[in-house]
């Protein structure tokens, strides 16, 4: 975790998105509620969840194949079951379902307080053999 947290990319900084959790295939990370992120109607912005999304799927992938392994990702599928309000932050859990050779599958629950605001199902492919 103090590695991700000193080499962690721009964007990442941008969102202030703190990992929190890392087990193998699973990783639990924290965005601060923050105006800056926030849409017209005062919630988070979809897209700043779906940034959580992928980047807490992305560290619990890691936690498989290692950070050597270059990866990227095939598919979001991200569906919003209510809205992010304040005060709460958002707090994303990535679970790795199937580590493939090639294809890892998985899913991110993501929560604002103790309601789920979030649900992505994802793929990444693997580019490289680590």
């Amino acid at each position: 975790m103090q590695r991700w947290d000193r080499e962690k990319a721009r964007f990442v900084q941008t969102l202030d998105l703190r990992l929190e959790h890392v087990e193998r295939g699973k990783a639990r990370m924290r965005m601060p509620f923050r105006e800056e992120v926030t849409n017209i109607a005062g919630g988070v912005h979809g897209g700043a969840i779906v940034s959580l999304c992928d980047t807490c799927f992305y560290v619990a992938l890691a936690s498989i194949y290692g950070r050597e392994q270059l990866t990227t990702t095939a598919s979001i599928s991200c569906s919003f079951l209510r809205p992010a309000l304040p005060p709460h932050d958002l707090i994303a859990e990535a679970t790795v379902l199937k580590a493939g050779k090639r294809i890892v599958y998985g899913e991110v629950h993501v929560y604002s307080g103790d309601q789920l605001t979030a649900h992505a199902v994802m793929n990444f492919l693997n580019t490289n053999k680590p």
